[in-house]
């Protein structure tokens, strides 16, 4: 096998894990907002959209570094991933 085809198919390879993994973060995104059923791609009812401002508050606040640096490992790159961990910890500490 040429240099070229091992490159082929290395970004061929990288394709498709990308696409996996962005279908993976659309449904995850989804999935967290609730807006949205990832199967059928239309709202689950019949209501308008709630957009995430209507749904959601900016708080900024400071955190020690040591509980970030686990927030982000534990997070990792999904998007919304951090906004659903600081909710879920503080909706069970308050509760």
């Amino acid at each position: 096998m040429s240099k070229k085809d091992k490159y082929s198919s290395l970004l061929n390879k990288k394709n498709t894990s990308a696409i996996k993994n962005e279908k993976h973060v659309n449904e995850a995104h989804n999935t967290l907002f609730h807006q949205d059923d990832p199967k059928k791609g239309k709202s689950n009812n019949n209501q308008k959209k709630k957009k995430f401002e209507d749904k959601y508050k900016r708080a900024t606040f400071y955190i020690e570094n040591d509980i970030i640096k686990l927030l982000d490992k534990q997070a990792g790159k999904e998007k919304g991933e951090k906004t659903r961990l600081v909710n879920e910890a503080l909706r069970q500490y308050l509760s």
